[in-house]
């Protein structure tokens, strides 16, 4: 079944096309171009790496609760 596999091509195109530069390819060579994807990488992977977890379960925010359950 490829449609999950290319569900998730195409949210890391979509994820990798929100960088303007990479829209279109202003690069005359392949080297600069990849480098601009890899920017977009970082970019895209700092900036979720650096925003707090908002999925937190219970147990993490209140451990005692979890023990009490147990």
């Amino acid at each position: 079944m490829l449609l999950p596999r290319r569900w998730i091509v195409e949210r890391s195109l979509a994820w990798i096309l929100h960088a303007r530069r990479l829209v279109r390819d202003y690069e005359r060579l392949p080297v600069h171009a990849e480098t601009m994807v890899n920017r977009a990488l970082i970019i895209l992977m700092s900036r979720r790496l650096a925003r707090p977890a908002a999925h937190l379960t219970a147990a993490a925010v209140r451990p005692t609760a979890a023990l009490q359950a147990a």
